[in-house]
């Protein structure tokens, strides 16, 4: 088995890698335009399907942020800076319904983006044009790359997820297990 050390390291690193996957999900969306005829662009806040992605990217933010100091304070001390089942139980519970936020955010953005070319495809047949040749090609590819950065969030959570589920307690000779004693 892991050391405890190395646990609180891998989770560390695990939180820095979900920050950052999480957060380049939120810039490629925000940088996500394209021309829609006039003056006006199309961005992410025009489709649903990406709103969401872009508020599951921000909640798996603030949340890895608001645990970083004290995932931090245990991989350098090995202590835990507080004492107590509460932050045991956050990371616990909140590690598994943030995954979970992100797994749902990682298919609504996968369909819809999927979804919507293949409607903006067969309306543009319609008129003998091809969706390759228009800009709405390079704005849900780049909806793609969104959402496969934060299928990394999703995966980085899911792992932390396992880290967190809590110690048991040693067990001896005479204390078989619950309904064995």
């Amino acid at each position: 088995m892991a050391s405890k050390k190395g646990m609180a390291i891998a989770s560390l690193l695990l939180r820095l890698f979900t920050i950052l996957f999480s957060a380049g999900c939120i810039v490629v969306l925000i940088l996500d335009k394209a021309p829609n005829g006039g003056d006006s662009n199309v961005t992410f806040r025009d489709v649903i399907g990406y709103k969401y992605v872009f508020a599951t990217a921000a909640v798996a933010a603030a949340y890895c942020l608001l645990l970083l100091p004290f995932t931090m304070y245990r991989a350098c001390t090995g202590k835990k800076l507080v004492r107590g089942p509460f932050l045991p139980a956050l990371y616990f519970y909140g590690d598994k319904v943030v995954a979970f936020v992100l797994a749902s955010g990682v298919g609504a953005g996968f369909l819809d983006t999927a979804d919507l070319k293949v409607a903006y495809g067969d309306f543009l047949e319609l008129f003998g044009e091809d969706f390759k040749d228009t800009p709405l090609e390079g704005f849900f590819n780049k909806g793609y790359v969104a959402t496969a950065l934060l299928a990394g969030a999703f995966l980085c959570m899911a792992i932390l997820s396992i880290f967190s589920f809590p110690q048991r307690p040693p067990t001896d000779a005479t204390n078989k297990g619950f309904f064995f004693r």
